[in-house]
Formats: C-alpha cells, structure tokens, sequence
C-alpha cells in the first residue's frame, strides 16, 4: 500500500513504522491519532522537557517565548513565530480532534495527517536546540537539565582544561559520557555564554623542520563563567 501511493518517499520513517501498520489494517483513526502523537514525542525528546508539558503547552514552550528550552526551525531565523503558529494549529486541529472523535478520519483524510505529521516532524529533526533563553543557570536547574550547580561548576572546570591541538576534539565527547555529561548540558553552558571555544594558529614543526602551520584549540570560560565557578568554589 505505501509503495502504490508512493508514500513511502514522503512520510517520515516514525510514521511508516509507527502509523502505517495501523493504516494498511484499516484502523485509519488510530493511524492518525499516532501520527500527531509521533509529533508530541519527537518534541519531547529534542527538546528534553519529557512528561513536564503536552499539546498545545508544549509547542508554546518550545517555540515560543517564554523562558525555556527552545527549538530554533530551519529556513529563516524571522519565521520562528510562524513555525509557533503552523505547530498550535496543527496540533488545536488535528491532534486534538484524534484524541477524542474518529468518526470522520477515513483513508483520505488519514494519509493528509500521516503527511503532515511527516512535515512536522521533519522540521523537528532539522531544528537546533537553543537554551539562551531558559533563564540562566538557575533555569537550567529548574528545568531538570542539571540536579544542581555543583554539576555546573564540573562541566565548566572539566571543559576550560582542555586543549585541542590540530583542532582534533579525538576523546573529548568520549570524556564527557565518562563523567556523565550529556549533550545537552556541553550545548547549554556555551549557549549562555559560560564558556567559549578559540583557537589559533601555531607551528608545530621541529628545530630546523618545514614550518607546519596548524590551528590549536582551547576552552576558556566568559567573565559571566567564571563568576558561576568562583561562587560555587566559595560556598
């Protein structure tokens, strides 16, 4: 059935393993239903704000203005309030009206949802994670992505050690998952402007060798950076 209408070029890969099951058994309400649901789920877990928020919260959380975890969609940066609306609309519509009625969701009107749950999700995947507006560190804390600001501190005193000659980051991430750190907590000490990355260039080339010009890398934590470690350290 995916393959006679071609749907398979088009739907997301969620919904063909999630929702066309559902659809090729005739169960076209309970297709569309996990459709949009697929959508409430990739946001939770892109966003990482997991059973806080659903529907219509969650998408005004995410995309909207509100101090928090936020999803920055592709195309152009001036169109963030419309991904905020095409989101609420999709979701007052459709996710909505298949949570609760499925007296009018046939074949038709089902494939129309696995297509738009498919674009969704598509912006969603192709989304970059912002955390300059979840308020700070103490934001960061209430919104679960560190239990508390010693962890803070760890990360900040962890990264501004770190030296990256030839640019090679080789071990670095490895590190990181040893000491428990997440990809969410690196991306969110940088995106409040805790720590920065700089490099420049630098010969590496031995006595009497060939100039071998190359680019060395280091962490250095902001003034605003090293205000949150020394505070911590002083407690």
């Amino acid at each position: 059935m995916t393959e006679e209408f071609g749907l398979d070029t088009i739907l997301h890969q969620r919904i063909i393993d999630k929702c066309m099951p559902r659809y090729k058994d005739g169960q076209f309400f309970d297709a569309a239903y996990r459709s949009m649901n697929q959508v409430e789920l990739a946001l939770k877990e892109k966003s990482g704000i997991g059973k806080r928020l659903c529907g219509i919260k969650l998408v005004k959380a995410v995309f909207g203005s509100e101090q928090n975890i936020h999803l920055i969609i592709p195309l152009a940066d001036d169109l963030q309030k419309d991904a905020l609306k095409l989101f609420e609309s999709a979701f007052a519509y459709y996710r909505n009206y298949t949570a609760h009625q499925d007296d009018k969701i046939n074949n038709v009107s089902c494939i129309r949802i696995m297509v738009l749950a498919s674009e969704l999700l598509d912006l969603i995947g192709a989304s970059a994670i912002s955390f300059t507006e979840i308020g700070g560190v103490k934001g960061l804390i209430e919104h679960g992505i560190f239990a508390e600001e010693s962890q803070i501190t760890d990360l900040l005193s962890f990264l501004s050690s770190q030296v990256c000659p030839y640019e090679c980051f080789d071990g670095l991430f490895e590190d990181l998952a040893e000491r428990g750190f997440t990809d969410h907590q690196y991306q969110s000490v940088f995106d409040l402007g805790l720590i920065e990355y700089k490099d420049k260039m630098v010969d590496y080339s031995l006595p009497g060798k060939p100039i071998d010009l190359d680019t060395f890398g280091w962490f250095e934590l902001t003034p605003i950076g090293h205000k949150v470690l020394n505070k911590n350290k002083n407690i």
